[in-house]
């Protein structure tokens, strides 16, 4: 119970978040240093709803509105495009986002980064272009090799089960991604909830009509069914500053 109250206190200091954004978006260079934060607040939102409420529909507004932002951020300032962030996408179940983010390029990282290829993946999986999945293979193969990212071996096995239909090679995968949470995630909170990496890629074994439930508080499976919202709001800030020109400051 001492995780859920940690997890309530982070949740009420996080309500006024929205409004201190929108405030320091008067500021220079307001955008970019400030909405960030905003992805993560959601987050803290989705868990809440998931894990106090136990509200798994609600949940979906919040994963909804985290994806806008690194979807904002990326666009306008080019940041990364990282596979926790496609996982939000993935968890909204809303269709026109999780389209939008299976074309999102990722500038940042180099083609045969881990960074570039495990979200590229998804997007091929989404886009059902297995010869350019057959590549992400590859790549994510001898790079899982190296003995600092051989924690990440689950992927590989869970990319392979989705090129070949494989239900039982993508749970294996899974599962090795939900026994190294801390591993796989830098953040302090979440991983003591949530895999979001797991979470995102069961979500998308769902969407193709491979129903696997890993039987895991971390990736419940009450969020798999594939159920949008008949309503989604985001951010009409947001919407005012996709049409603006917007600067970065100097490094």
């Amino acid at each position: 119970m001492e995780k859920f109250g940690h997890l309530t206190l982070i949740y009420n200091s996080m309500l006024n978040d929205e409004a201190k954004v929108r405030e320091k978006l008067k500021e220079p260079y307001g955008a970019y240093y400030y909405i960030p934060s905003l992805e993560g607040s959601n987050i803290v939102f989705a868990l809440y709803e998931i894990y106090v409420n136990q509200s798994f529909q609600a949940s979906k507004q919040f994963f909804y509105r985290a994806a806008l932002i690194p979807e904002f951020m990326l666009t306008k300032f080019d940041q990364s495009l990282l596979m926790y962030r496609i996982s939000y996408a993935l968890l909204s179940d809303n269709a026109k986002l999780i389209s939008r983010y299976s074309i999102l390029r990722n500038k940042v990282e180099g083609e045969i980064n881990i960074g570039y290829q495990l979200p590229n993946a998804v997007q091929n999986i989404l886009l059902e272009d297995w010869g350019k999945l057959d590549w992400n293979i590859h790549c994510i193969g001898r790079l899982v090799k190296h003995p600092k990212l051989i924690h990440l071996e689950g992927y590989h096995d869970a990319f392979v089960g989705f090129r070949n239909d494989d239900q039982t090679l993508i749970e294996q995968g899974l599962k090795k991604l939900i026994d190294k949470p801390k591993k796989l995630d830098d953040n302090q909170l979440f991983p003591r909830f949530f895999s979001r990496d797991a979470a995102g890629l069961n979500k998308l074994a769902w969407m193709r009509g491979i129903e696997i439930d890993l039987k895991s508080s971390l990736v419940p499976v009450e969020l798999m069914p594939v159920q949008p919202l008949e309503k989604y709001e985001g951010y009409d800030f947001l919407d005012e500053l996709w049409d603006k020109p917007l600067s970065v400051p100097e490094r």
